[in-house]
């Protein structure tokens, strides 16, 4: 089997992907830098496959990798870095509000202005995640969950598109999703 340039990029994006949410699962300092190469990387395949909103959400990833990183990082040796919890229900409100209106928002756009292939799952997809990294940012511990559902909508997704690594590489990260709720509900019961 011969691949493409952007199939063997879209390959190493999802090994180093999986590698990277394995780490943050567990969690580990080292899922940050890793994960910020894999969403590089996927950005990269994302526009080449005209999923625009995805390819934005790389960028944002990048930055709150960087965020993530430093967060995780802030005050170590005084023992006051962030610890799992549970969201509280008014930044829950909040977060899902913001998901649905900044879907509509993005969607709209890419429906209208550009030549996006599935904007509004595209648009649902890139507004979700951006919810779900800030919250894994912050070690809410829902975060699994939100990335769970994103998962299930992104294989679909890369069905359709033929986007075959990445299909393997979202069925891994539903399993790690699942995985990653189960380890951080363990050291939150730990932590506290």
């Amino acid at each position: 089997m011969d691949i493409t340039a952007i199939q063997f990029i879209e390959l190493i994006s999802a090994i180093l992907g999986i590698l990277g949410v394995w780490l943050n699962a567990k969690p580990h300092i080292l899922g940050w830098p890793i994960g910020i190469i894999s969403v590089i990387l996927a950005g990269l395949v994302y526009f080449d496959s005209r999923l625009f909103a995805e390819f934005g959400l790389q960028i944002f990833y990048s930055v709150s990798g960087i965020y993530g990183w430093w967060k995780w990082t802030l005050n170590k040796e005084k023992e006051s870095s962030v610890k799992i919890s549970r969201i509280n229900n008014k930044e829950l409100a909040i977060s899902i509000l913001s998901g649905f209106f900044l879907s509509l928002v993005i969607g709209y756009f890419l429906k209208t202005k550009t030549t996006a292939d599935f904007p509004w799952i595209d648009s649902g997809l890139a507004s979700f995640s951006l919810v779900a990294q800030i919250w894994l940012a912050r070690k809410y511990i829902e975060n699994w969950l939100l990335w769970g559902l994103i998962n299930i909508v992104s294989i679909g997704l890369y069905l359709t598109k033929d986007l075959w690594f990445f299909f393997g590489y979202f069925s891994v990260l539903l399993i790690m999703s699942v995985w990653g709720y189960y380890n951080w509900g363990r050291k939150m019961k730990s932590e506290n």
